[in-house]
């Protein structure tokens, strides 16, 4: 098969798959949200915290030295796997042993028996690390994504069960447990991959320099990217980190699901052609464009409706998500966009590069969370689309050197969608504004969602017919 018709088949397969978890764990989270309490997601943000920052180290950075890597190894494979069991059982002894200290650094008890369950995840993931990354590096992604469906239906079910009988913050944590661990008897199954008792130092060594540069850059941003939970949780309480994690999450689905969608596919692919810029650009521009023309409409759409959004979905309890929610929406629009530019980094081998923008940016965005604090949840929120804008040129700047890539070729592939998002902005603020008075949110939303859409793509076909045609034929709908 053509590296283009896998990059197409990959891209279906995982959209497929995103649609379909995506829309339970949505489902999901409307059910939780109104079965637990902001109490019970804030507890279980604080430990995400922490366990996010110790799946940092989970494969060291050697799943994505594999996909760059044009020729591997068994000895490499099997050397890789027992490095990632093994950083799995100490990363698991590690929390279980510090869950007690993390607690009272909270200054929340409740968080240590949930940090020290939840350390299991590790022990169990480090054990599929490795099967998973030979499919994606093999352009595998419909296996993967038969798997990723039955596991986010089984959890899902998991989760809502234990809430309904009472469960509250563990409920999460259960579905937490299912979710890793059906993965993984899952790949296992599905690969047939089995290690053999080989480790081979010298060729871990190989990949020393790109994975140690990518789990460098990788710490000190999820530092940066999480220290407004810990900051909030710190300082504002359990409460106020339970709403803005909402709100975030909110911001956060495009980028979980459209973006990750096509990152998970074009990395392999970029690497692939890691030598040949003039190819490389091409497919980097299209890349954006096609996130640009399905993320911009939504993160606008979700700006315009917010209050009728969070009202009709997750109740008048969580109405301070509101003006957390227009915040970060326009965050999402860059970030949407700017992930992609890690993909440029590794692909062309230079994470050494990637690591020293990252503790500069890193660096910059924690001290504008710190300022933004005194101003409470709101004042973090701005903070974060503040800093955010000052850097949006040098971060594409930068690793758009490395494939010789100009900004002005880059914006003149985004001005489309973006106007056509404008331009459904107009529509849904003059719509909101002939409705009566006092509908109920949800009436708001059965009426403005499909007026927005229309729009959209009415304009679409007038303005960027081509991208349209093109994203309705990735995810099956023209051919």
């Amino acid at each position: 098969m053509s590296l283009k018709k896998s990059v197409f088949m990959g891209v279906k397969w995982s959209t497929a798959s995103q649609i379909g978890r995506q829309g339970m764990q949505i489902v999901t989270m409307i059910i939780l949200a109104r079965l637990l309490s902001p109490i019970d997601f804030g507890l279980v943000s604080m430990a995400t915290v922490v366990i996010g920052f110790i799946a940092i180290f989970k494969d060291l950075g050697t799943a994505s030295a594999l996909i760059q890597r044009k020729h591997i190894s068994d000895e490499l494979l099997y050397s890789i796997f027992w490095l990632n069991a093994m950083f799995g059982l100490l990363a698991t002894a590690i929390l279980l042993g510090s869950a007690p200290l993390i607690g009272r650094i909270y200054h929340e008890p409740r968080v240590t028996p949930i940090l020290g369950t939840l350390s299991l995840t590790f022990f169990i993931a480090g054990l599929s690390t490795l099967q998973q990354t030979v499919l994606e590096r093999n352009l595998e992604f419909g296996k993967l994504a038969k798997i990723e469906l039955g596991v986010t239906l089984l959890s899902s079910i998991i989760g809502v069960i234990s809430a309904l009988f009472q469960a509250g913050a563990w409920s999460l944590v259960y579905q937490t447990l299912v979710s890793v661990s059906a993965t993984t008897i899952l790949l296992w199954f599905v690969t047939g991959w089995q290690p053999k008792i080989i480790f081979d130092w010298n060729e871990l060594k190989s990949i020393t320099s790109y994975s140690l540069n990518l789990t460098g850059f990788s710490i000190f941003n999820y530092f940066a990217r999480n220290a407004d939970y810990f900051l909030i949780g710190r300082f504002l309480g359990v409460q106020s980190l339970g709403y803005y994690t909402l709100a975030y999450r909110i911001m956060l689905y495009p980028l979980q699901n459209i973006v990750w969608v096509i990152g998970r596919v074009i990395f392999p692919a970029f690497s692939q052609m890691q030598h040949d810029n003039t190819r490389f650009c091409y497919a980097y521009l299209r890349v954006t464009q096609t996130i640009a023309f399905v993320v911009f409409p939504l993160m606008v759409g979700l700006w315009a409706l917010a209050e009728p959004f969070v009202l009709a979905t997750f109740g008048a309890s969580w109405q301070p998500v509101i003006l957390l929610v227009l915040i970060l929406s326009p965050i999402g629009m860059i970030h949407s966009i700017g992930t992609t530019v890690g993909d440029i980094y590794q692909a062309k081998g230079r994470t050494d590069w990637m690591l020293r923008w990252g503790l500069f940016a890193g660096t910059l965005v924690v001290c504008f969370f710190c300022i933004g604090l005194q101003w409470g949840i709101v004042g973090v929120a701005g903070a974060y689309a503040i800093v955010s804008a000052l850097l949006i040129y040098p971060s594409f700047a930068i690793p758009f050197k490395l494939i010789g890539l100009s900004m002005r070729e880059f914006l003149a592939g985004l001005w489309r969608p973006f106007l056509c998002s404008l331009l459904m902005l107009a529509v849904l603020a003059g719509s909101r504004l002939i409705l009566p008075n006092g509908l109920a949110s949800v009436w708001q939303l059965g009426i403005l969602i499909p007026v927005g859409c229309l729009t959209y793509l009415l304009s679409s076909w007038l303005l960027n017919r081509e991208q349209l045609q093109e994203t309705l034929s990735i995810v099956g709908m023209r051919n």
